[in-house]
This record gives structure tokens, C-alpha cells and sequence, in this order.
């Protein structure tokens, strides 16, 4: 044999033999990404270069969409409507599912022997617990270790900032059709407790329960919260687009009864980034503080004059400057018919 051959075979088996086993098959590792928050994280644990397929909501960091639009990573769905043929054209080596809605997804590729990671958005603390075990499938976990107590301390601050001021009754309608509301299982109820506000209906059980017009007139919350991303349009009351898109600040304060509640009364009906809001990973403690700045800023009645959905976010962050078990069909609404 010839005696640099010889000197290549036996480089090889050493590696194959000494190499550290997780760090060959992270280098190697191909992951598809169910939900936007999944996505996120990946990149931020530095494993953007392991994403072989994405979501159409995928939108942070701001890399991801530039891979997509330069054929660098496949868009497998949105969704609800994921393409699982799509995905098993892909290979992956782990598929990242989220919510009650995919589970059905994450059980399909377990039955095809894919590995799974699957978060439920139930909790904070099983958020956290989620994103170590993703660092640990990907040779990540003191990225993962890192990103979590970075959250935890952001969070801190973040409460710090608005202990000081009167506790405000919020209603967050997640669907102006199927109306709901972050429950009992959702992290964004906590979320918005740390940032001074007091969700209405939040000790309703499940992720999303739903409600009606009357028992919200009948709370009576101080600011309501109204969800809005990029290219929203809607509202829809009719036909196979009801509940579609967002609706305005108009069309709340003029339901029946809207015009003796607080939020009304005072002018604090207003949007807020339904995509960021929702982002169960590295944006958590930017979640909260949107939460703090909506719930806490002075009254605006321009606003309620709005009578058509914004085409653009940064028509959103114009409109204020503040101080520094139904619930399967809500759910389905706030992730597919409200966006990203």
C-alpha cells in the first residue's frame, strides 16, 4: 500500500475512533424548525449553519429570512399546514415541533424514528427546560445554559421596571372572532404578570380559553390589547376568512356595551406585536417589556378612530410612545389565522 494512502486510512480510523461522538454528529446534525420561536433559538445557540428547513413565520433573527430568499433554507409550511412530505425530502436528524396543535406532527416523525423536541408553551419553566434539551441534542448545552439564565435576569429587570406602578386589568384578545385569551397554560400569562398587568380570564384552564363580548364587558379591564404583525389585513366576519387576519381599535369600541369600559373610556385600546409577543425562546423578556410599555402607556383616543388594520409594523410603533375546552379552535386561531 502506498505509504501515504496508508497514512490517510489510519488518520481516518483515528477519527472515526477518538473523535468525540457528539461533536460528529452535531457537525453533521440537520434540523427542521416547526415554529418561528424554535427557529430563534437554533440561531442563537449558534447552530444556524445545522437548519436544513424552516416555517414562512420565520422571521427572527433577521438571517433566516435572507437564507430563505437565497435558497439556502426551505420553507416547509406555515403552520398548520406543514409539508411533512417536504420535510422527510429534507433528512433531518431532528424535527423542533411546539403547542397542541403539531402534535400530531411531532407523533408522525417520532413513528418514523426521526427524534423530536416538542414544547408546549404551558410555562416559563418549561420553556427553559426545553431550550436545555435542545442544547443538549446539539452539543449546545452551555449555549443553551447561557441563554436561559441571560432570560431569567432580563426578566428580573424587566419586573423591576414596572413594580412600582398600579397593577393594570388586561385583556389580550387573541382572536377577534373566536375570541380567547392567554389561560391558566400559557406563558404569555405570566409574562404580562411580571410586566405590572393583570390578565383577565387568565384562571381559565388551557393555553387559549375562550370568551365572550359580554363577560369582558362585564370585567371591565384598564387596557386592551389587540394583536398585529406585518401584512395582518382583516378584520373578517364572514365567509372562510372569519377570524382571519386582526382587527382595529374601532370596531372594539364599537361592540355593544364597549363604551362603558375603562379601556374604552380612557382610549387605551392599541395593537401589539402579536409576532414578538409569542416568541417562546430568545425574545421571551422582550415579550414582557412590549407587555410593560402597552399596558402602561397614557391613553391615546386617535386611536380609536382607527378603522383599518395598519399594512406595516412600523405604523405600529408610531401609534404610542409609552413611558419608558374551547380552547383547541382559539389556539389554532392565535398561530395560523393571527400570523407569525
Amino acid at each position: 500500500m502506498n505509504i501515504n494512502i496508508k497514512k490517510k486510512f489510519i488518520f481516518i480510523i483515528f477519527l472515526v475512533l477518538f473523535s468525540s461522538p457528539s461533536q460528529f454528529a452535531q457537525e453533521h446534525l440537520r434540523i427542521v424548525s416547526c415554529t418561528p420561536n424554535w427557529t430563534n433559538t437554533v440561531a442563537v445557540l449558534g447552530a444556524t449553519d445545522n437548519l436544513v428547513g424552516v416555517t414562512r413565520y420565520c422571521i427572527f433573527p433577521d438571517s433566516i429570512p435572507r437564507l430563505v430568499e437565497n435558497g439556502k433554507l426551505e420553507v416547509i409550511g406555515g403552520f398548520v399546514d406543514i409539508n411533512k412530505s417536504r420535510i422527510m425530502e429534507l433528512k433531518p436528524d431532528l424535527v423542533l415541533t411546539s403547542s397542541g396543535i403539531q402534535e400530531k406532527l411531532r407523533d408522525y416523525f417520532i413513528e418514523h424514528g426521526i427524534k423530536v423536541i416538542h414544547m408546549n408553551l404551558n410555562s416559563l419553566d418549561e420553556v427553559y427546560g426545553d431550550i436545555i434539551k435542545l442544547g443538549e441534542a446539539i452539543n449546545k448545552k452551555s449555549n443553551a445554559t447561557e441563554l436561559v439564565a441571560n432570560i431569567k435576569d432580563e426578566l428580573i429587570q424587566v419586573e423591576s421596571k414596572y413594580k412600582d406602578l398600579p397593577r393594570v386589568s388586561v385583556y389580550y384578545e387573541i382572536n377577534y372572532f373566536y375570541k380567547c385569551v392567554p389561560g391558566q397554560d400559557d406563558f404569555m400569562t405570566e409574562l404580562i404578570k411580571i410586566a405590572g398587568g393583570d390578565p383577565i380570564f387568565s384562571d381559565r384552564p388551557g393555553v387559549a380559553p375562550s370568551v365572550t363580548w359580554e363577560e369582558v364587558v362585564k370585567a371591565n379591564p384598564d387596557v386592551i390589547l389587540l394583536p398585529l404583525w406585518a401584512n395582518a389585513n382583516g378584520p373578517y366576519f364572514e365567509g372562510k376568512k372569519a377570524g382571519y387576519g386582526t382587527t382595529t381599535p374601532n370596531e372594539v369600541a364599537n361592540r355593544p356595551g364597549a363604551k362603558n369600559i375603562k379601556a374604552v373610556i380612557n382610549g387605551k385600546v392599541r395593537y401589539i406585536d402579536s409576532a414578538k409577543t409569542k416568541q417562546a425562546g430568545p425574545q421571551i423578556s422582550v415579550a414582557a417589556d412590549l407587555f410593560g410599555k402597552a399596558i402602561h402607556a397614557d391613553g391615546d383616543y386617535e386611536l380609536l378612530k382607527l378603522d383599518k388594520v395598519p399594512d406595516n409594523m412600523e405604523t405600529l410603533l408610531s401609534f404610542f410612545v409609552p413611558f419608558v375546552n374551547s380552547m383547541n379552535i382559539c389556539f389554532l386561531q392565535q398561530y395560523e389565522v393571527v400570523g407569525n
